[in-house]
């Protein structure tokens, strides 16, 4: 799983709206849980590519906007572009499990088909 896939499992998890204690919320609650470093390493990995291209005073100082958001000039911002795309393209910084469950009350066809994909929805085995 690349850092892209797992910031949209993440997000998706985070959306879902799962029936109060339901093995679907916890499942997501644990799988949440279980990304929490994987989370936080992401961030700090986002403000130090942001940190390393953003533009600086003649003292090496930041520079930021009113708003407090970095400033990138043509050419820092192309290559924050470069170097973000890479980072997102690459394996997961810090794998996390996965709680898998076979509970879809509340999902929509596109989530159950999502989730299935990567491991969290599991169908039950059927017998023949």
């Amino acid at each position: 799983m690349t850092n892209k896939e797992a910031y949209r499992l993440i997000t998706a998890l985070m959306e879902t709206q799962a029936p109060a204690g339901t093995k679907l919320e916890h499942a997501r609650n644990q799988t949440l849980k279980n990304a929490s470093s994987f989370i936080e390493s992401y961030n700090d990995k986002l403000e130090d590519l942001n940190i390393d291209y953003c533009s600086t005073d003649e003292k090496g100082n930041i520079i930021r906007d009113a708003r407090g958001q970095y400033i990138f000039n043509k050419d820092n911002q192309r290559a924050l572009s470069k170097e973000l795309k890479r980072f997102m393209d690459s394996p997961m910084l810090l794998p996390f499990q996965i709680v898998s469950t076979s509970d879809k009350k509340g999902l929509n066809d596109a989530q159950v088909e999502y989730l299935s994909e990567v491991g969290f929805i599991r169908e039950h085995m059927k017998l023949v």
